[in-house]
């Protein structure tokens, strides 16, 4: 019997030193890693990924005290099976077990970024990187600049007016390539469409002249009723084969804004001098929203040929004349 009794105290022995490991493993996981730091750190599951690999990755970011703790905790709790893949924000002032509820409830993060009517590659590229959408401007000027065709046969090199301006949202991990598809995708499933229903009555032969004029009209019109009726003002211009003579275009050869050009400016030697050449400009000057691609696709009919800024409403709208005598006299009165 004697056996029996040392079997017996032996199994208490184990017994009791197993409950004072779970009872110090409880402890630890009733103990936040950092217990004063109360800020968010992004934590993503992956599809995959095992327990052992999920306690390490929570280790690795300082979110739990104790790896082994927290791997039993996910072995033997009734619901440590219904931790999902996905992304999570969490604290190291919160404790394991607070942690371990958090990892049962992903969020679908994602970031937003709004991008006006009118700008550029680069301007386009600034606001990416501050939103965080992307971590290399460079890197996107290239890609946005030379490797549009990599994101369907319908761009051309350089996705220059093809980025349609707009709020967006973004994967909360993304990059370069990410950003520029969610652009493309846009444009071809807005634009193409409404050029499609258009393209019969347009004067404009294709869809890339659309967006080089939409382009000027977007850089040229402050006032939204003004859009087409200066679409057409362009319109009027190829149609007699008259230069354009558009100063966005000379802003853009120069490659900065000048609140005043110079008539030196204007006999700048770039194909982009519209003052120099005759035609549309070899390519967009600038990133158009929809209501200006409207307007060069359904351009206003008229016979006006010139427009000057209206200084005395100064309001951002323009002047309208035929003819030579009007155009000066609309400079004259109108102009300051």
């Amino acid at each position: 019997m004697k056996w029996l009794f040392r079997a017996f105290l032996v199994l208490m022995l184990l017994a009791l030193g197993l409950v004072g490991v779970g009872y110090q493993y409880g402890q630890t996981l009733l103990l936040p890693a950092k217990p004063e730091d109360t800020g968010k750190v992004l934590f993503e599951i992956k599809s995959g990924m095992l327990g052992h690999e999920v306690a390490r990755a929570l280790a690795e970011k300082g979110l739990i005290k104790d790896e082994l703790a927290f791997r039993l905790l996910l072995r033997f709790h009734p619901q440590g099976k219904d931790v999902r893949v996905g992304f999570f924000e969490l604290s190291p002032g919160d404790n394991a077990f607070e942690i371990f509820e958090k990892l049962q409830h992903a969020k679908d993060l994602s970031r937003h970024a709004t991008f006006p009517e009118g700008l550029v590659i680069p301007q386009v590229a600034a606001i990416a990187k501050k939103a965080n959408l992307i971590k290399d401007e460079s890197r996107f000027r290239e890609m946005a600049s030379r490797e549009g065709k990599s994101f369907g046969e319908l761009f051309p090199e350089s996705l220059e007016g093809y980025l349609l301006p707009d709020t967006y949202e973004f994967p909360y991990q993304c990059d370069e390539k990410v950003v520029l598809k969610r652009f493309t995708d846009e444009f071809k499933n807005r634009v193409v469409p409404l050029w499609e229903k258009r393209k019969a009555k347009s004067p404009l032969k294709t869809l890339r002249e659309v967006v080089i004029l939409a382009s000027l009209v977007e850089r040229e019109a402050q006032v939204p009723r003004e859009r087409p009726v200066i679409a057409g003002v362009y319109v009027n211009r190829l149609r007699i084969g008259m230069m354009l003579q558009c100063d966005a275009t000379i802003q853009y050869a120069l490659g900065k804004q000048k609140a005043v050009l110079l008539y030196s400016d204007l006999e700048l030697d770039s194909p982009y001098n519209s003052y120099k050449n005759y035609g549309l400009p070899p390519g967009p000057i600038a990133n158009p929203g929809m209501s200006s691609l409207e307007a060069a696709m359904s351009p206003t009919p008229s016979k006006y040929l010139y427009y000057v800024r209206d200084d005395v409403k100064n309001d951002g709208s323009h002047r309208f004349g035929r003819t030579d005598e009007e155009h000066n006299a609309n400079r004259v009165r109108y102009q300051r």
